[in-house]
């Protein structure tokens, strides 16, 4: 396949990759010398926090401010289109999030309602072609119901949105992840020769990698609530826009490139359901927490624990990227590959003790 990289290479994206480089790095500065204090900004408290410094939750926000500013400065096309559906569709939980990264006092059924509210503008606003979902069979046979596919659209965007955000926090883990997600349908897009989604989705990865020069290891900044639900709607969305326009590739390659939010959110409304809380209650058992609290209390890993968790989770967070390129082609092969991540997730979440201690922040 003989592509030439200047038909789905945006020059333009460096100039905004270079700004979101200045501006996480200007914001980590601020709040190293705690410049929030004299904006009368409250310190982040949760039972989930691991940080002992105030660390912003502004990465979201520079990664959504250099993509605005790459989308109003390129001329129109294809590629820029998509990219202002998907911003306008993200306006809810740009707002919702802002404010909760800045003052953190939005409550959680606002912010699913945001997720919901952008979920429903995507589905509304689309008119392209959606993922051929006949031959997964459960969800074949809800999507024949009325309204069974705006339900399905919906709910799988605000489960992703919310996979992501549960694993913000680690240094690294939700840019990761994130990186791997774009890898994965970035690779799909070179296999089917479309140029459209090969400039998309590269760009929204240049304009990421910035933020994760400051996030890992030191994390010196994070993606918050704005950046991580709305990298997580954005790869949601690019990933039916991808799978519809491209019936040939199976749909459960979709199931596979996503399973790592998906896997959290499912394992923590199942720990949430079998301790008889809300689903809106804090979980602190997530994997990546029982990683860190594993390391924590020993010496020898006390003080890079945190940095720790994301190479130790490389395997799972690697591992659609890693598959899809051998196997998007053999729908088998990629339910197998599902049924073995899930397998590998759950192996590891009952082989890692979890240390029960007062919280000790890093």
């Amino acid at each position: 396949m003989n592509l030439d990289i200047m038909q789905w290479f945006d020059v333009n994206v460096l100039i905004f990759m270079g700004m979101s480089l200045v501006l996480n790095g200007f914001i980590a500065y601020l709040w190293h010398k705690k410049f929030y204090q004299k904006l009368g900004l409250k310190s982040y408290q949760a039972i989930q926090r691991i940080h002992l410094n105030e660390t912003p939750r502004l990465g979201g926000l520079v990664f959504i401010l250099s993509l605005i500013s790459f989308v109003m400065y390129s001329p129109h096309n294809e590629s820029i289109q998509l990219f202002k559906l998907i911003l306008i569709c993200l306006i809810p939980i740009i707002v919702i999030g802002l404010k909760e990264d800045l003052f953190h006092n939005v409550e959680p059924v606002i912010r699913l309602l945001a997720l919901l509210f952008v979920g429903w503008l995507f589905r509304a606003q689309f008119t392209g072609p959606l993922p051929h979902m006949a031959d997964i069979p459960l969800i074949a046979k809800l999507l024949v119901l009325q309204g069974g596919v705006s339900f399905f659209y919906i709910l799988s965007m605000v489960a992703v949105a919310n996979g992501m955000n549960l694993i913000d926090g680690v240094n690294g883990l939700c840019g990761a992840v994130a990186l791997s997600i774009l890898g994965a349908l970035l690779f799909l897009s070179y296999k089917t020769s479309d140029v459209v989604m090969l400039s998309t989705i590269l760009s929204v990865i240049l304009i990421l990698i910035p933020f994760l020069i400051f996030n890992y290891p030191y994390g010196k900044i994070f993606l918050g609530d704005l950046g991580a639900y709305s990298l997580g709607l954005m790869i949601s969305m690019l990933t039916i826009i991808l799978f519809g326009r491209h019936p040939e590739i199976s749909p459960w390659g979709a199931v596979l490139i996503l399973i790592y939010p998906a896997t959290e959110v499912v394992f923590s409304l199942l720990r949430r359901t079998m301790k008889g809380v809300s689903i809106y209650h804090a979980d602190t058992a997530h994997l990546h927490l029982k990683f860190f609290h594993f390391f924590r209390p020993q010496s020898h890993y006390k003080k890079m624990a945190n940095a720790l968790v994301t190479p130790i989770l490389s395997p799972l967070w690697l591992f659609p990227l890693i598959a899809i390129s051998w196997f998007h082609h053999k729908p088998l092969f990629i339910f197998i590959a599902i049924l073995l991540f899930v397998l590998c997730y759950g192996l590891l979440y009952a082989i890692v003790p979890r240390v029960q201690k007062k919280v000790s922040h890093l």
